[in-house]
């Protein structure tokens, strides 16, 4: 297990600061997308500026496609940039988008990119967000994911006005704060909605059910979320149509001790992309107190956790995975 950095001040930008709340407890262990753990201030008193973050210019969108599979090709807003690239208007649209001090390298874009691409040939777009979610200071990342998702969103509406892109072609996953990301990308787009995002272990710190910029079940056709470290790093309760608890959703089998739930927030990135291409089979429980209890005797009806495209489920599912690779019990 990787040591726990300590951090001993946290930044902030003074004009989105959180007030200072008691019943948020002040420390506590988050783990980037390639499992760092690092201890953060999620309730710190003093306020200092950190660099201006501008969405628009400082995303970076790398195309990938089977004509070429490991080294991306930048597109911006400059929609020639897209003409210019292997990106075929005929195929589908996906975009992956890392979490917190994570960039364009993690091991969840190389992963997920790579199954889609087996697939299927499709338009794989990285959104590399760093500038804003490398920060010490994961509050200010949070605070983000609105204007992020945002960018990821008039990217999208570009593409559809200019013919390069279909609706109905479009599936968005997001890791940990990507998830939100994602989420904000679904709620801000104008020009049609996106058929389906999934959400690997959405992040939980400094979430709650009524802030309005969180993933929610509204902000596509169809929402998944992949919960395995509920409660810790990731939310817990359900917040899309369909969500899936592998395990229970709090720990997972061959993470050892993993005290501070890294091991079990990365699993979601594995769990997804195995997931393009097998079948991991889950039942339906009745509601999330059966998944929080730990009594799950099922319904009788079963969903597919994962894919590679829309699906019409809802409710909450269990189901259990073998403790490394291949993960799938079919």
């Amino acid at each position: 297990m990787k040591s726990v950095v300590i951090l001993a001040f946290i930044l902030f930008a003074g004009v989105n600061s959180l007030p200072v709340d008691d019943t948020i407890p002040r420390w506590h262990a988050l783990s980037d997308d390639n499992g760092r753990i690092k201890l953060v201030d999620l309730n710190p008193l003093e306020v200092e500026p950190e660099p201006f973050f501008n969405p628009q210019t400082d995303i970076i969108f790398l195309l990938f496609t089977r004509r070429n599979p490991t080294v991306g090709q930048r597109i911006t807003f400059d929609l020639d940039s897209v003409r210019n690239s292997n990106w075929n208007v005929n195929n589908g649209v996906r975009f992956i988008i890392h979490g917190w001090q994570s960039d364009q390298t993690t091991g969840l874009n190389t992963f997920i990119r790579n199954e889609f691409l087996a697939n299927a040939d499709h338009n794989v777009v990285v959104v590399d967000w760093s500038a804003g979610a490398q920060t010490i200071n994961y509050i200010s990342a949070r605070n983000r994911v609105g204007v992020t998702g945002g960018t990821v969103a008039l990217l999208i509406d570009d593409l559809h006005r200019s013919g390069l892109l279909r609706f109905e072609n479009v599936l968005i996953v997001g890791h940990s704060l990507g998830s939100h990301v994602a989420g904000n990308a679904g709620k801000q787009v104008t020009r049609g909605r996106i058929p389906a995002i999934f959400a690997t272990d959405p992040a939980g710190p400094l979430f709650s059910a009524t802030d309005a910029d969180r993933l929610s079940s509204n902000d596509a056709i169809y929402t998944e979320a992949l919960h395995t470290n509920a409660g810790t790093l990731g939310y817990a309760e359900p917040i899309t149509d369909a969500s899936f608890y592998p395990n229970w959703g709090s720990s997972q089998p061959g993470c050892g001790l993993d005290v501070t739930g890294a091991c079990a927030h990365e699993r979601s990135n594995l769990f997804y992309s195995e997931s393009v291409r097998s079948t991991f089979t889950a039942r339906q429980c009745a509601n999330y107190i059966q998944i929080r209890d730990r009594n799950c005797p099922g319904t009788g009806t079963t969903g597919r956790m994962g894919g590679d495209a829309q699906k019409s489920l809802s409710g909450v599912f269990f189901l259990t995975t073998n403790s490394a690779s291949p993960f799938s019990q079919g």
